[in-house]
Formats: C-alpha cells, structure tokens, sequence
C-alpha cells in the first residue's frame, strides 16, 4: 500500500463522541458519532448523489447503526414526485418523500440494518429525485438551478456498540489504544515518570507520533504527561515509558531486570480498570529503538504476545516514503449509474513539504452506456474543485476510453487534496420510467493512474509547516529544547505539538532527540530546533531573545512593542507567540519557538499548533494570541526560503542561469579585450613602420 497516500472514497469528516465512558467496564454500551463533512453540502439536479462514509472497527459488537439526517430541499419541490432513497453498500434499504418544504430544516432518524454492516469502511449512499415541475410535465426532465437537496453539516450516523473482551496481547492493545473511539472518549494517554530523561521523552515522542497517525482524528489528540498526573495516570488505556531503575516498584516485580539489561520490553500489564503496555529498558539505545518499534503499526499489528523483546539492533523501520509514483486510483472498480451529472471523488494526501509539480497527470480508463446522448455527454476531471481537463464521451469508445491531463501551471496543490471524476450522462428523449437495461452509466476501470510527481515548499512560513521539521514524510533531525522545570502546561503544548507533527509523519525513521535549555551550539548546530517556555526558564530562549520578532522586555517579564504590534505592558504579559526563525548556528535549518511569559501562555500558543484546520489560518512566520483566543498573525521575514543562499558564490552556484549569463558576459569581455589589444599593437606597429620611413 502507498505509504503517503490516504484514500478512499471519503468525505473529510470531524468525529465527536456523545457517550458516556465506564473506565474498565469493556461490556459498557457506547455509542460513536460520525458527523459527515466540516461544512453543509448541496446535491443539484433531478438525479444527485453524494456518498458518506462512516467505519466499523474490529473490536465493536454492534448493538444499533442509526442515521440522523438534517436537510432542507428545495421550496418548488413537487412533493409527489420527489423522493429520497438511502442505501448502504450498494443495498438500497429506505425511501421517502420530502415534505414541508416551507421549513428550513428537516430532521429525519431512520435505523440502518445491522445485517447490511460490516466492519471497516461503509458506504451510505443519498439519492435525491428532487422534481420541481408540474405534475403533467414530469416527463420532462430538464435539470434547472431549483433541482436541489441541501444536506447540513450535522448529519450523523451514530453506532451504539459494546467493546468485546480485549485479549492480554500487544497487537489487541495497541488496536484499541490507536482505536478512534478510544481517542475520542479520551481513555488513552502516554505517561512518562516525573523527572522524565530526554531518551525518556524521545521514547514516548515516537511512541504517541506512531499512534496519533494510526487514529486518523485530526481534532482529537492522546496526551503525553507524568505518573504524577492522576487523571492521566488512570486512564483504561496507558502506555508507560521509562527506564526500568524510574518504573514505580509495582511494575518492576512485573517485569525481569535482567531481562533489560542490554534490550528492552513491551509488555501489556492489566489493573482492575485499567490495561498498561510498558516500554522500558536499563539500556538507552533499545529503549529508543522500543519506541520506534511502537511507532510502527504493522508490527505491533502482528505482535500476538503479552511481552515482546526489543534489542538495540532490531530493524524497527517502517519503509520509507516514495517522493514520485503512479498511484492507483481504484483498485475495484467505480460504477456510477443514473442520467445527468454523476461523481466519484478520490481523496489524497501530500507530505507537508511538498506540492504536486505541473508535470503530474491523471490517466483515466473507462467505459459507459451506448444509449447516451453523444452530443452532449462529457466526462471532466478536477483537482482541488478546479477542472484540468474535459473529453466528449463518443459511441466509438464506449467499450474502452481513456484520458489523460496534466497538471496546469497556475494551480497550487499541497497537503489534502481531491481528484473528481465526473460524468454528465444525458439521454435523448428520456421517459418517465426508463426500463432498467436503458439506465446510464459509467465505469471508472482500475487502471486508473495518477502519476504524482512533487516539487519541494521551502519557505520558511506557517503556511508549509511542519516544513522543516519534517521532510518527506520523516521527522527531520529535531532537537526540542525544554525549559528548566516541565509542568503540565509545557506537557500539554509538548502533546499539541507532536500530534500533529505525528499525524504528518508517514514513517518511524526520522530523530527527535530532547536537549536541556543549557544544550550547546555544537549539539544544536546540525538540528532543526523546537523550543518553548518563557526567557526566565529557558536560558536558551533568554539568549536568542535579540532574535526574536517578539522581544521580551529586559526583565524577561513581557513582550515589547515592535513595528507589527503596539503592546501594552500588561498585556505583554499575557499572551503568547508561536516563531518561525532561521537556525542562530545553521542558517539551512530552522528554528521555532513557542513562547510567552508564562507557562499558560505557552501552552496557548502551542494550541495553534495542533490541527491542520488552525495551522491554515497562519500565513506568516509569527503569530500571538491570548487567553481570550484573540489570534493575530505576521510576516516577518521579506524571504522566507529556508535554503537561500548567503554568499554570491551560493547565488551563482544555486542559480544555472544566472552562472549562464556570467559565462557569456565574460566571454564578450574577453572578446572586446583581445580586440582591443590586437588593435592597440597594430597601431604601434604602424606607428614604428611611419617613423622610419
């Protein structure tokens, strides 16, 4: 499978949770909600279609799957007429007819049958017949802009489910712990002892980063704390790192000290209320490369033991990310039937750093029905809601076309983005009923391409983080610098921080080493560096504080005004600022710091941080906000390339063009040179011929 690829045939959904958690009790009923889409949706034509998506997992026994839908149809709606059909996974299992169009909102709950489910992705399907013309006229089918069926964004599907018995091995735990339910619900947490070392720390990042991708919850986040946290300590679903002389007495009887001498070990631990898979080991490197085997989910996917040895040398790694490749676009198959506008919708992912290049292309095959109207049948292709290409559909090819579109020039895409395979089916002289072998349809064949090719986003602005922290899909050589003291704010910001940083990784390879603030320039030179906490507890930021574009006073007390931001003493106080700088020792790598007078400050700015929906909002390298979540941001630097070159001979060397140019501006000047010296001697050798004569 594409490792940097999340497709399907989804809708971007949030996910949100209504139940009532029993910490320990598995046989508890609970209830998932699936809300479809972040916005409201429109379906326009006399025959539209949308597809949803909601997932069944492994461990749920599934008491009841129910629909709540809020829509609103069109006011010219011929109720009679009109009809909406549902059905899942191809099976149609419910039809009515819109009514009461003067309302706003319609509400509808309809129970789904639970023989029609099954585990893994579902497919609900919404067709809307919505006519809008007379009763004697309905034969006619002409599509107008009042042919519409508007779904809201709280349409749901909600699955009422009881947890089974969760067997005592790694794989059942890690399946659960990355389970989204379970993240939704907040029973899981990453604990780490209190007075947490930086392989301690490393350990855990690789540890919450392997299963922050696996839940695919964009919103939700596990948290990374200490055992002193009670409320975390006590979660049903814990992971404990730490090495082995800093796990409490309780656990260590539990696990054999000689047994991590020289490697570590996973091993699952149930409580009463309560399952804890610990990773620890008295050697640094096999705790490390523990962590990495934790981030690795095909392997702990196939890890059926309660307790897994890991030594130091064991190859952990996931494979690593393919920057150019032909993706397959379905590996099914995709039929689409009805008359007028019909399509399927394939969803994709970038690494963060990463853009496609005008050179990508699309490679459709298909076929459709012959009975179409050939003159005014299209098939039209877009990326991103923008068309890059169109073709007619003609009889000729209607047993195997194909088509291929490239990338224009002016379209920008990174990071999530959508490839819309649309047809517009039209029949001559449709009647009221057509029999079912005159349906139209298309298919979409599996040997539908796209061939990806990606050029690099360099600038050093929000708008391209987590750039340059990670690259290509890898966490890119960091170095977190701490405060002096963590408290359970700087924990939370470290939790915003790497959940979002871990939903981007696509691999467990990249470094993430942990540095006091006391850490040297020798050790930071070569890192891209993270930091946070305030001038007075971190000496760090206390001596890059002339770098900043926020600058605290010097007192270290509050932030100063500056030529972006008038500041009022008090309030320099209060807020927090999220930097994005060029490295002080590397001026290739990067630097940010997150940063405020106080510990809630900071923790604040680390909050704009941890979803992609709110890293969008900034487009600069700077940004502040304050505890009433007043949100500014700022461009800074007038180049934000994180590889501009700093000496001519870099210029020269990065631009071919350029050292093109110099080249023929040298060799004309060495032309004009020599010309002049071979005229400069003929006119003295004329000079010398002239004086003896």
């Amino acid at each position: 499978m594409k490792k940097w690829f999340l497709m399907g045939f989804v809708v971007i959904f949030s996910i949100v949770s209504s139940s009532v958690v029993v910490y320990g009790a598995e046989a508890e009923p609970q209830t998932f909600i699936t809300k479809f889409d972040n916005t409201d949706s429109s379906l326009t034509g006399v025959s539209a279609t949308t597809n949803l998506y909601f997932q069944i997992l492994d461990y749920w026994e599934v008491d009841q799957v129910r629909l709540n839908l809020d829509y609103q149809i069109s006011q010219l709606t011929k109720n009679d007429v009109s009809s909406v059909t549902l059905s899942i996974n191809g099976m149609k299992f419910n039809s009515f007819r819109p009514t009461e169009t003067s309302l706003e909102k319609q509400h509808l709950v309809i129970d789904i049958p639970k023989e029609l489910i099954k585990q893994g992705s579902n497919v609900l399907k919404i067709e809307g017949a919505i006519m809008t013309t007379n009763g004697e006229d309905q034969c006619s089918l002409t599509e107008t802009p009042a042919d519409w069926l508007h779904i809201f964004k709280g349409s749901n599907v909600g699955v009422n489910y009881t947890k089974k018995e969760m067997p005592e091995t790694i794989q059942a735990f890690y399946e659960r712990f990355s389970g989204m339910d379970s993240v939704v619900h907040k029973e899981v947490a990453v604990i780490v002892p209190e007075k947490a070392t930086p392989t301690e720390l490393e350990t855990a990042t690789y540890t919450l980063s392997g299963s922050a991708k696996a839940n695919g919850q964009d919103e939700q986040q596990i948290p990374i704390g200490t055992l002193n946290d009670s409320h975390l300590a006590q979660l049903p679903l814990v992971v404990l790192v730490a090495e082995y002389d800093h796990l409490p007495a309780d656990y260590q009887t539990k696990i054999d000290k000689n047994s991590v001498k020289e490697q570590a070990v996973l091993k699952v631990i149930k409580k009463e209320n309560q399952t804890v898979l610990v990773i620890t080991s008295s050697d640094k490197k096999a705790l490390v490369n523990a962590g990495r085997y934790s981030a690795n989910e095909e392997l702990m996917s196939e890890t059926q033991l309660v307790s897994k040895e890991v030594s130091k040398d064991l190859d952990t790694a996931t494979s690593h990310l393919k920057i150019e490749e032909d993706f397959q676009m379905t590996s099914t198959g995709d039929e689409l039937k009805g008359p007028f506008h019909q399509e399927q919708t394939y969803f994709m992912s970038l690494p963060a750093n990463r853009s496609l290049a005008a050179n990508s292309q699309v490679n459709l095959a298909f076929r459709y029905a012959k009975n179409l109207d050939f003159d005014r049948s299209l098939m039209t292709v877009s990326i991103g809601g923008i068309p890059i290409g169109s073709k007619k559909l003609t009889k000729e090819y209607a047993d195997g076309d194909t088509a291929t579109f490239t990338l224009p020039p002016d379209i920008d895409v990174s990071g999530n983005f959508a490839v819309t395979v649309s047809f517009d089916l039209e029949i001559k002289d449709l009647q009221c009923t057509p029999r079912q072998d005159e349906t139209p349809w298309a298919y979409i064949s599996p040997e539908s391409m796209m061939r990806v090719n990606t050029k690099d986003r360099t600038d050093l602005l929000f708008e391209n983080y987590p750039f340059p922290f990670l690259k290509d899909g890898s966490f890119n050589q960091i170095a977190v610098v701490l405060p002096e003291e963590m408290n359970a704010d700087y924990y939370r910001g470290l939790t915003n921080i790497f959940n979002l940083l871990g939903k981007y990784a696509q691999d467990n390879t990249g470094e993430v080493v942990f540095y006091s603030s006391s850490a040297t320039k020798e050790e930071l030179k070569s890192s891209n560096i993270i930091t946070m906490g305030s001038a007075l507890d971190n000496t760090f930021i206390k001596g890059i504080n002339e770098k900043l574009y926020f600058k605290y006073d010097k007192d270290g007390a509050g932030f100063l005004s500056n030529e972006k931001l008038s500041i009022e003493s008090n309030y320099g106080q209060q807020i927090g600022t999220g930097q994005l700088l060029h490295s002080p020792y590397t001026a290739s790598n990067g630097l940010l710091v997150m940063t405020g007078a106080t510990p809630q400050s900071v923790y604040l700015a680390s909050k704009e941080l941890s979803t992609q929906d709110k890293v969008q909002k900034h487009s600069g390298d700077a940004f502040t906000v304050d505890k009433d979540n007043r949100v500014n941001s700022y461009r800074f630097k007038k180049k934000g390339d994180i590889g501009e070159a700093t000496t001519f001979v870099d210029k020269v060397k990065k631009e071919s063009n350029l050292l093109l140019y110099l080249g023929l501006v040298g060799l004309v000047l060495a032309s004009i040179l020599i010309a002049l010296i071979l005229a400069f001697r003929k006119n003295r050798l004329d000079k010398e011929d002239n004086d003896e004569k």
